[in-house]
């Protein structure tokens, strides 16, 4: 039999598999010199790759494709280089002699893929090798590799900050800011605000935007983006150049990229933020674009412009007026996702007038079949919010509401009760219109929020309704089959008001009520609700009517969902994540990891006339001030200003600490504090009663004396501020009662604000102080100079301001007078007079 012939030796453990015969491929096709042979191999190579098979013992093989005047081979090699460098740190330096060459090659294309790969490779020790290759092909003739050594200057600048920040890379990246190719300077616009981040970015100077401005529309979008996102970096010097840029970028409203049309819009809204009359204009110009993208087939495009349509409207009554013409703009379609019809349902709210209203609340009627139960509720809240906002329009909508609750739909009648509260607390007297709905929504509404709306009315208007009485027994009769606390708080308090005046039909149900909350209910909030009740009819009746029933005041506002503080911040940050999310950067963005900074464009400032029209206008104020409230401040003699020491430590004036603890003063001052804080209610003028803030004894007031006024678009930064503070004298402590709280406007720190800036009297810093009661805010002022005043006389102040309790103010003053001191208290009190009971 004959016998097989013997395997050579070596080949019992022959290699096999997918890498074996690649490199097979690789090394036949290179010694056939077979250029489609090896650009099949080099494919196969990269689709393994791209399956996620590990070809990486292939390097070497690759490494000596890369010799190829086949530029399609060049990109796959290259390709391969970039992904397995990094797993392969010793073996890649032998390509750097491959990519050196082709550097240097006569094919632009080449020279700009051999580039781009070089600084693809993300190796420490590539570095030497790839800064003399990015600054000669920063020099190149041909933009395409121009462009692509900026952005290889961000990949050296990711491996060694040093190798770019201690070289000349950046001066010659900054000169191209004025290349022929708009790509390139796209390239350094961006790849400068990455580099130059610690210095805060690119800072634009004027002939750097007169450039850009002057070849925007070549740009492409997103090189138009960058151009306008470092524009808001750039401080516009007078009115003239602002219609400058408003008038160039007009043009670009006309594109069909959100992104440039919402950067223009953010502009021009900076720009006029200080001119109402002109941004209602400049808004006026905008609302064509953005009514055209928020029809946009795509719903995350229309929602992205429809909450920065609602970020407008919440800013100003001025912007409402320039989209409420086209309030049927925002009527939600058949098709349109939630999120789409939440954000129309908002903005029709805000939009809505008195000659809009009803063709409004029609459609909103309309969306409260809708399948999705969120929209409905949000339909009703929005017609009860019109309802607030517009009068005239309560009796209809009243009448609305009613209607909805024959649907007998469980979350429809518990919006419209909670609606129907809402509206009857702030007019009265459409509580017999509604009193019919109160025993249809008692039988359907199934929600503790609408059972308690419901039962409010009951407590409240139960006089007036026949069947009250027995309205309530069935909950008093369930009372401890009821789940929810605040349904049973609220059965306790509308059973005792409807006692006091249908003393006979409840006092058995009262009687009842009392047991079961006393003896048998285990929530420690009910029972001590109860025991209060209980105790104070023991008391004495008339006493527990007073506590209970007392008159209330019809309400004028309901609280925003948004304060303004949180309002002004979002709209601040414009064009931006926060205005989708509705929330700070602060809320959502790590500043550790990725410091978000909030760049808003300044407008120039006024002109001659505007800033002496609001100085006359300030000057009318004051005089009227004067007049009114203080007829003898001016008459106080002339003394010299107590001198007291400085304020210990006040390096930390604006910081943290400065809301945490009172700083110290002197002892004068205290005492001068104790004095007023007995005074805070006002009773020792009621009583004749010294006050500490009487004036001097009068005087012989002067036949003529200068009109009293404050500069307007005083600046002072945070470091004058400080050493000032800690160097000026201080004054007596001033303290004033504030109104209690529901009589006053809205006490939020932008309020205030916003009602002394009025007046020329800026801030330097506010915050709250914790638990969150009182604010604390830094004002500065200064004096007008054409009053004949030699030197200039500067205002700082400290405000304490704590709601429905008392407003301290500690003042101190430079080169000012006793008489200039108090003319200035004047004007702040003036300015606070709808906080302040004095």
């Amino acid at each position: 039999m004959a016998q097989a012939p013997p395997r050579p030796p070596g080949t019992y453990f022959e290699k096999k598999g997918e890498v074996h015969e690649l490199r097979q491929l690789l090394r036949g096709a290179a010694a056939d010199r077979d250029q489609q042979k090896k650009r099949d191999a080099i494919k196969k190579v990269i689709a393994y790759m791209t399956l996620g098979i590990d070809v990486s013992p292939l390097f070497s093989e690759m490494i000596m494709a890369s010799a190829t005047n086949d530029l399609v081979q060049k990109k796959m090699v290259y390709l391969y280089l970039v992904n397995y460098a990094e797993s392969n740190a010793d073996l890649a330096i032998l390509a750097v002699n491959t990519l050196q060459k082709d550097c240097r090659d006569d094919d632009p294309m080449i020279r700009g893929l051999a580039l781009r790969s070089l600084c693809s490779l993300n190796l420490a020790n590539m570095v030497e090798y790839l800064q003399p290759a990015i600054q000669r092909a920063l020099e190149d003739v041909d933009g395409y590799v121009r462009k692509t050594a900026v952005v290889g200057l961000v990949k050296l600048y990711h491996i060694s900050q040093s190798a770019v920040l201690d070289t000349d890379l950046i001066d010659i990246v900054r000169r191209l800011i004025n290349d022929n190719d708009c790509h390139v300077v796209s390239n350094v616009l961006y790849a400068l605000e990455e580099v130059l981040v610690e210095e805060g970015g690119l800072q634009p100077t004027k002939p750097m935007v007169t450039s850009l401005l002057n070849k925007i529309a070549h740009f492409s979008e997103w090189g138009q983006c960058g151009v306008l996102r470092l524009l808001t970096k750039y401080a516009v010097e007078n009115e003239e150049e602002m219609f400058d840029i408003m008038n160039i970028l007009d043009s670009l409203l006309k594109q069909s990229s959100s992104a440039v049309v919402m950067s223009v819009t953010k502009i021009f809204v900076d720009l006029t933020s200080n001119r109402p009359e002109l941004q209602f204009d400049a808004v006026q110009r905008l609302k064509g674009p953005l009514l055209t993208l928020m029809a946009s087939s795509s719903p995350e495009l229309a929602y992205t412009v429809l909450v920065h349509i609602q970020a407008l409207c919440g800013n100003g009554n001025r912007v409402v007026d320039v989209f409420a013409p086209d309030f049927k703009q925002f009527f939600c379609r058949y098709n349109d996702p939630s999120y789409i019809k939440q954000v129309k349902i908002d903005i029709l709210t805000v939009l809505a007038d008195a000659s809009s209203a009803e063709q409004v609340v029609t459609e909103l009627s309309e969306y409260v079949t809708d399948v999705d139960a969120e929209i409905s509720r949000r339909a009703i809240r929005a017609i009860g919010k019109i309802a607030v906002h517009i009068p005239s329009t309560a009796e209809m909508i009243v009448s609305s509401l009613t209607n909805l609750l024959e649907l007998d739909i469980d979350y429809v009648c518990t919006e419209a009760a909670v609606v129907m509260k809402d509206l009857v607390r702030k007019y009265p007297q459409q509580f017999q219109q509604a009193s019919g709905a109160v025993e249809r929504c008692l039988r359907i509404v199934t929600e503790p929020d609408g059972k308690c709306a419901v039962l409010w009315i009951l407590g409240e208007y139960g006089s007036l309704i026949e069947d009250a009485p027995y309205l309530l027994e069935p909950m008093i009769q369930n009372f401890m089959e009821e789940q929810n606390g605040a349904v049973r708080l609220e059965t306790l308090t509308a059973t005792v008001k409807l006692f006091f005046s249908r003393a006979p039909e409840v006092q058995k149900m009262l009687g009842l009520l009392f047991e079961k909350a006393i003896s048998e209910c285990v929530h420690p909030d009910v029972r001590d609700r109860a025991l209060l009740y209980y105790r104070l009819l023991q008391h004495s009746p008339e006493e527990c009517r007073r506590v209970i029933c007392a008159p209330k005041e019809a309400v004028e506002e309901f609280q925003e969902e948004m304060d303004a503080d949180t309002r002004d911040r979002i709209f601040a940050e414009f064009n931006s994540l926060s205005t989708v999310y509705k929330q700070p950067a602060s809320k959502f963005i790590q500043a550790a990891t990725s410091p978000f900074v909030v760049v808003k464009m300044q407008p120039p400032p006024l002109g001659a006339e505007e800033v002496a029209a609001r100085a006359a206008q300030v000057n009318g104020v004051v005089s009227h001030a004067e007049q009114s409230m203080l007829p003898g401040f001016d008459a106080a003699p002339a003394a010299p200003v107590p001198s007291y020491s400085p304020v210990a430590d006040s390096t930390d004036l604006l910081g943290g600490d400065t809301f945490s603890s009172e700083p110290a003063r002197p002892v004068a001052q205290a005492q001068a504090a104790s004095n007023s804080m007995g005074d805070l209610l006002g009773m020792d003028d009621l009583l004749g009663g010294e006050s500490s803030m009487a004036p001097a004894a009068p005087v012989q007031v002067p036949q003529q004396q200068q009109p009293f006024a404050l500069a307007p678009d005083t600046a002072m930064d945070q470091q004058t501020f400080q050493a000032r503070w800690g160097q000026l004298p201080q004054l007596p402590l001033v303290t004033w009662p504030m109104r209690p709280m529901g009589t006053t406007p809205p006490t939020t720190t932008r309020a205030v604000e916003e009602a002394l800036r009025h007046r020329c009297i800026y801030v330097m810093a506010s915050g709250v102080i914790p638990p969150g009661q009182a604010m604390k805010f830094f004002f500065y002022a200064r004096q007008a100079q054409d009053m004949g005043v030699a030197a200039q006389v500067w205002f700082l102040m400290e405000l304490i301001m704590t709601p429905g309790s008392s407003c301290q103010l500690t003042l101190k003053a430079d080169n000012a007078s006793p008489s200039t001191a108090e003319r200035f208290l004047a004007l702040i009190r003036e300015a606070l007079s709808g906080y302040l009971a004095c």
